[in-house]
């Protein structure tokens, strides 16, 4: 917090003369040609000058943002803008100001402030070039309760581990982590979030659980900061946002993806999906992604079938029967399940008794099962979201460092945490002109120590491993 606030000091230093020159006092007046002017969004513009006047930026700045998301079009768009502007730059979010000012004389040609606004993205410019001789600063949400503490700390160390990767190259610019609690759950995630971006942190990595991230990603939105949550697979997260991110792919996007790898991949049309209801609704949302993604791309589904609950699993015979399942290609199974093996084995078991079975399909759950053999006799194919190739001098090198931090060797959550660590930090790095959750967006596909990320233009990670069930073996197939 101190070395925050010793940099603030040293821009204001430098850049606070300047500054000064761009006064809110004529704001309310301001008005553009032809478009008319609303009372509330006159009031609303008013009050956000008198809270930045006052020093409170963080209050002007929500004020002018809700103000420019319900009036786009409106006379005080344009002051809103740059008071906006001014706002995130007092605050230091030199990049966020500079965002505001993004096409402002296209947006608003006839605008009085167009000046305004070049000398305030120059100001910006400066201030982010004077920033840029000092370390990046990261936050970290994890919680600190006394059931979380193992987890937090496995997740955290492979945090370090990746953060001290990064510090260590020569011309990278260093990572300065600042940790923040969020054991007392979704609250403390979003005052967390705000205190992150009083911190001026470039991105947010966390947490353990969907309903704090999100919630953290409910706040990042309104902060305009990175979310990037590791473990979270509830779609909220990330669904309708612009700067919150999974890693850990949703229930919904790991059927959509393994539809596309088995119509692509496999070159299979004619598709069926059983999938059992559960309390947290998993194969569900599995098999909806599956059937939405199968539909959107042309597939016959031919035979679709949501048992009530885990137990119709073992009267499979009793419900379909072998002409049912007659010229389909594959049937995607998944399961959800914390204890997959003696239900993927009564699965199996049934498929022998209905006989002219194809192909089966899965999700994670099937991943390398005792059943081999069995498994092999339907050609099992499945996604999974994470492999550790353990015989790798990458991992080795990996697993050495953590033991020698923590005395334990690594287990997925440190894995995790070092893979999601190193992809941010190197988007982070990255020299591209775009808004840092564009760069995100859009990176190449990263390939971890245990997991593969790729956002494919979206907000939601789809790369994924792929295996198969043959000859009484387990091999990756892509």
């Amino acid at each position: 917090m101190g070395m925050m606030r010793q940099s603030r000091m040293v821009l204001s230093a430098c850049l606070l003369a300047a500054l000064v020159l761009l006064t809110p006092s004529d704001a309310v007046a301001q008005q553009r040609v032809g478009i008319p002017s609303v009372a509330k969004a006159d009031s609303s513009l008013q009050k956000g000058v008198e809270d930045f006047e006052a020093g409170q930026f963080r209050a002007a700045l929500t004020i002018f943002e809700g103000l420019l998301a319900d009036y786009p079009k409106n006379a005080s768009s344009s002051a809103a803008r740059i008071m906006a502007a001014k706002s995130a730059y007092r605050m230091g979010r030199f990049t966020l100001s500079q965002s505001f000012l993004s096409n402002f004389s296209t947006d608003f040609p006839s605008s009085g402030y167009l000046e305004e606004a070049m000398h305030l993205n120059e100001l910006a410019s400066s201030a982010l070039r004077i920033a840029s001789n000092s370390p990046q600063r990261v936050g970290i949400l994890l919680s600190l309760s006394e059931e979380d503490r193992v987890a937090s700390q496995a997740i955290f160390n492979g945090v370090r581990l990746a953060v001290e990767m990064h510090n260590s190259g020569r011309n990278s610019r260093k990572i300065k982590m600042i940790y923040r609690d969020v054991e007392d759950g979704p609250s403390a995630a979003r005052r967390a979030v705000r205190e992150l971006s009083d911190e001026g942190v470039s991105l947010i990595i966390g947490t353990l659980y969907s309903e704090e991230a999100i919630a953290a990603a409910d706040q990042a939105e309104r902060e305009r900061i990175v979310f990037i949550a590791p473990l979270a697979t509830d779609e909220r997260v990330s669904d309708s946002r612009t700067f919150s991110f999974q890693t850990n792919p949703s229930m919904r996007v790991r059927g959509e993806v393994m539809a596309r790898f088995a119509i692509n991949g496999l070159r299979l049309n004619r598709l069926g999906v059983i999938a059992a209801s559960d309390s947290r609704k998993v194969g569900e949302r599995l098999s909806d992604g599956f059937i939405e993604e199968a539909s959107r791309m042309g597939a016959d589904l031919v035979f679709i079938d949501i048992l009530p609950d885990e137990s119709y699993w073992y009267r499979l015979p009793d419900l379909i029967t072998a002409d049912t399942l007659d010229g389909i290609d594959a049937l995607y199974v998944p399961l959800a399940t914390r204890d997959p093996i003696p239900l993927a084995g009564a699965i199996l078991s049934s498929f022998d008794r209905v006989g002219r079975v194809p192909r089966l399909l899965g999700n994670s759950a099937w991943h390398d099962l005792p059943q081999r053999a069995h498994a092999s006799v339907y050609t099992t194919t499945y996604s999974n979201d994470f492999l550790v190739d353990e015989e790798s001098s990458t991992y080795r090198e990996f697993a050495e460092s953590y033991f020698y931090l923590s005395g334990t060797p690594p287990d997925r959550l440190g894995i995790t945490g070092y893979d999601v660590t190193t992809f941010s930090l190197r988007a982070l790095s990255r020299q591209d002109s775009r808004q840092l959750h564009d760069v995100v967006r859009n990176m190449p596909a990263f390939e971890g120590l245990g997991m593969r990320i790729h956002f494919e233009g979206g907000n939601v990670n789809r790369y994924m491993f792929y295996h198969r069930y043959r000859n009484g073996t387990l091999a990756l197939i892509r």
